[in-house]
């Protein structure tokens, strides 16, 4: 049998993924594929195990877990230059990147659309000296995932994102950054910006408007400093993907950027690349096309 490696977190979303690990056993066994099993304990896992001798002759990784644990699992695969493709199951809170590629929620028909095994290449973000599959972001609640106690999160999933980002509305302030792309230097005040791959972050699926894995660019997204009541109407727009055309918005693409903050309140000056802790300014950013292979649940790839 053709040999698949599986690595979930045990601590992703609300804890759903273990129960169905007898069902993926025999999915994929269906198929013709050997499964085994690794259950991580700590960020370290996902290079440690990724790095290993016997992982060099897989078919493929599966990670069961959220966008925090597909980008250890990102960076381990391309820092270790092995082109083994990588499967999804999205057994985290928001699911992003999954969400992107049109995975299902339900885990285990996501199980089975992996079991068939289509494959495809996707473009990769590159934040300094990290990988990022889908999202690096600065700003006002950009520091969200990192301060919400995972009990929050594992019961209420993505509603802990809303409330623990209404909690932090009436202490917003904006901050001074000076963006650099090949064509131009802006220099503006926001409140937040996001450079995205796929389409969505923070469970906001239309959040990056066109943004796409395969179009090689990079997608720039910039919140304006604006009154309370006029930042609640652009969320509201940003839920039904009619925000990039508004005035408090500014959207553009490119393949390299350097973001540096000049200014603002000190209590906002995180990073964070895909749901975990990001580096420190300045944000040298490029993209990477067609660097990753990966499984996706259907066809087309967006």
């Amino acid at each position: 049998m053709k040999k698949l490696q599986l690595i979930y977190n045990p601590c992703a979303g609300v804890r759903a993924f273990p129960h169905l690990l007898d069902f993926a056993l025999d999915v994929f066994r269906s198929k013709g594929y050997e499964l085994h099993i690794f259950r991580t304990n700590r960020p370290e896992d996902f290079a440690d195990f990724i790095n290993r001798a016997d992982c060099a002759d897989l078919e493929a990784v599966l990670i069961a877990g959220g966008d925090g644990s597909v980008n250890l699992a990102v960076n381990a695969l391309l820092n270790s230059q092995r082109d083994i493709p990588l499967g999804i199951i999205p057994a985290g809170t928001s699911n992003d990147f999954a969400r992107h590629l049109g995975s299902s929620m339900e885990l285990s028909e996501a199980i089975k659309n992996l079991s068939d095994m289509r494959t495809g290449v996707i473009d990769v973000g590159r934040v300094n000296d990290r990988f990022f599959i889908n999202v690096c972001s600065g700003g006002f609640i950009t520091n969200i995932a990192h301060s919400i106690d995972p009990k929050l999160k594992n019961v209420f999933g993505r509603m802990a994102y809303y409330v623990k980002g209404v909690q932090k509305l009436p202490r917003f302030s904006s901050m001074r950054l000076r963006v650099t792309t090949p064509e131009a230097v802006l220099v503006d005040d926001f409140l937040l910006f996001l450079v995205l791959n796929g389409s969505g972050a923070g469970g906001f699926s239309k959040v990056g408007g066109p943004a796409s894995v395969i179009d090689g660019k990079i997608d720039f997204l910039g919140i304006r400093p604006m009154s309370l009541n006029q930042l609640l109407m652009v969320f509201t727009k940003i839920l039904r993907g009619e925000h990039i055309n508004d005035p408090h918005v500014l959207h553009f693409q490119a393949t390299t950027m350097e973001i540096d903050r000049l200014a603002g309140d000190s209590n906002n000056a995180d990073t964070d690349v895909d749901g975990e802790k990001g580096p420190d300014y300045p944000l040298q950013i490029s993209l990477l096309p067609q660097r990753l292979r990966i499984i996706i649940p259907h066809e087309p790839i967006k």
